[in-house]
């Protein structure tokens, strides 16, 4: 092996399966190098290097289309390349010059056209092209306007839209328009739209529809029949899939839909259920359990062991705000929980692991982690805050957890121990707290506001120098993350940011947990130096309170720590080691 890191980003198999494209990172900046592979005799046909984690066949299974990256890491280009031909004769489609806007390129899932999107945190604009065609202009589907955003399929004689509507439609409504009529002024509502539900995806399928939306929290999906007419309009034979606990995570595998089948594929699993993958016939509405993860754990692994529970917590009365467009927000946090029923009492004596993210509308599904059960059996309830700024509990959940609401993610975040503490799940003398990147901010400002919440906590390159950072327009990512955290060349920006950086807010004598911090040389999303800064600080200022500050970084690899198949497990191994040492 020529590095310590290696990774397979991504591959495409070419339409008529005889090559296939794929990419690999050796770094873990997340550049790549693609290699074009003869399926037939195992020669590698093209090598194309230094480019993003995207690429597309035409339906010719000669042309491809990827991405290139700007010196800040941003997707910005679309370029066409021929096999065969020389480089130099590669034309670019596309390059976008404002900064907030990353340019990506997939297909349609019937493989009738090529989709360009080109989208900010706020806004959409797609571009479309006959996947026959690879030579002619990509056309645009609707101009971007400011705060729209939507995506597309193709499903027969027209196009299904979803879209927010600049807002309007914050949780996502469903459309469609003809081929050859694409603007907005031409879309039709398919179903009514639903504040309280929120639609995340769609897959389209010859004669269904099938809809992921988000319900009191959890994933479900819905599918769309036909009716007498034919038409897919919400008046059909519409139903929902229904699943056997109390707490899941569903999704469908866009990758692998067939358009002309009425199979729907998709991956089920839950804290204590390993991945299963199910094929679901839409027309007899029976599944088939296709496979279901070995556990790579001991191998008397007995579910019947643990339980699984969803608590909720109250949103602090004075962190309460609407969201746009009188858009409902929940006022219950919900929290998903695990622990070992041997020995567990609610008594407040039990070791507690709680988790969370909290950004970008991200959703932090309870799927089934082995890892947690050598806590688990070690007396540990795990737990994960599905906070504000995640996208649990649909949009209006993510608008309230963001820009000049971001402390509600914290709040939230200190809410939830609160709650588990009330309900005698633990006490805070035994409770661990972990976060990553956006998450490790978190931990970093929760600790700056409650510092005795928790004995341990665990900040996984955490995003924590956030003024300096956001200032810094050549550091990768910044621009595009100003419709996340806000314009911190904006005084209102600067001064709410300032107010929770936790680099800027850590106070003189303040008496932190035992703290395990992680670093990744070639982190291209949160550079090692803001870990590396905050923990001088930190050490700087910090009460001697006889707790350990320990800051490991990983000098071969990036933001997703090690590549391989056990290394990671080493890593953990490292935080596991720590926790468990320190919160005994």
């Amino acid at each position: 092996m020529e590095s310590e890191y290696r990774s397979l980003g991504f591959f495409s198999v070419s339409p008529n399966h005889k090559l296939v494209a794929y990419g690999v990172d050796t770094t873990g900046d997340e550049i790549y190098t693609v290699f074009v592979k003869d399926l037939e005799s195992g020669v590698i046909l093209e090598k194309i290097d230094n480019i993003g984690d995207e690429l597309e066949w035409a339906n010719d299974s000669m042309t491809i289309f990827f991405t290139l990256l700007d010196e800040i890491h941003r997707p910005y280009k679309i370029r066409k390349h021929v096999l065969g031909t020389s480089p130099i004769s590669d034309v670019i489609l596309f390059e976008e010059l404002d900064e907030k806007f990353r340019v990506s390129i997939g297909k349609t899932n019937s493989d009738k056209y090529l989709i360009v999107d080109i989208s900010s945190s706020l806004t959409s604009e797609i571009w479309y092209l006959d996947a026959e065609k690879p030579f002619e202009n990509f056309k645009v589907f609707n101009p971007r306007e400011y705060r729209h955003q939507y995506s597309v399929e193709h499903q027969g004689n027209r196009f299904v839209v979803l879209s927010d509507n600049g807002g309007q439609y914050l949780n996502f409504r469903l459309c469609w328009c003809p081929l050859d009529a694409t603007s907005k002024d031409n879309w039709k509502e398919i179903i009514p739209y639903n504040p309280l539900v929120s639609i995340t995806r769609f897959e389209s399928f010859e004669s269904h529809l099938v809809i992921v939306e988000r319900v009191n929290g959890l994933a479900n999906i819905r599918v769309l029949g036909s009716n007498s007419n034919g038409d897919i309009d919400g008046n059909g034979d519409d139903y929902n899939l229904s699943f056997p606990e109390e707490i899941y995570v569903v999704s469908p595998r866009s990758d692998y839909q067939a358009y002309n089948s009425t199979v729907l594929r998709y991956t089920y699993t839950s804290p204590l259920t390993p991945r299963q993958i199910w094929d679901y016939d839409l027309s007899t509405r029976s599944g088939t359990l296709l496979k279901e993860t070995p556990i790579p754990i001991a191998a008397n692994f007995d579910k019947s062991k643990y339980a699984m529970a969803r608590i909720f917590a109250d949103i602090p009365e004075n962190t309460k705000v609407e969201a746009p467009f009188n858009t409902p927000v929940s006022g219950k946090i919900p929290i998903s929980i695990v622990y070992n029923k041997d020995g567990f009492k609610r008594d407040g004596e039990n070791k507690l692991y709680l988790t969370g993210y909290g950004s970008y509308g991200i959703t932090y599904e309870p799927s089934f982690d082995s890892k947690i059960f050598s806590a688990l059996d070690r007396g540990y309830v795990y737990a994960i805050a599905h906070i504000r700024g995640g996208g649990e509990n649909g949009r209006s959940w993510y608008e309230t957890g963001k820009f000049l609401h971001k402390q509600n993610t914290f709040t939230d975040f200190i809410a939830a121990g609160d709650e588990l503490v009330k309900l005698k799940f633990t006490k805070h003398e035994k409770m661990c707290i972990q976060g990553a990147s956006a998450g490790g901010l978190l931990i970093g400002a929760v600790l700056n506001l409650r510092p005795n919440l928790c004995n341990v906590a665990l900040a996984g390159v955490p995003f924590v120098d956030v003024i300096n950072t956001m200032m810094d327009a050549s550091i990768p990512l910044t621009v595009g993350e100003y419709e996340e955290w806000g314009n911190p060349n904006e005084e209102k920006y600067f001064d709410y940011m300032l107010s929770y950086s936790p680099y800027d807010n850590v106070k003189k004598g303040a008496k932190f947990p035992h703290l395990f911090i992680k670093a990744g040389l070639f982190d291209p999303r949160v550079a090692y130096w803001e870990p590396a800064k905050w923990v001088a600080k930190l050490r700087q200022n910090v009460a001697e309170n006889g707790k350990v500050l320990v800051l490991k970084t990983k000098m071969g690899s990036g933001h997703f720590g090690a590549s391989g198949r056990y290394a990671y497990l080493k890593e953990y191994a490292d935080e596991y080691a720590f926790f468990l040492h320190f919160n005994n």
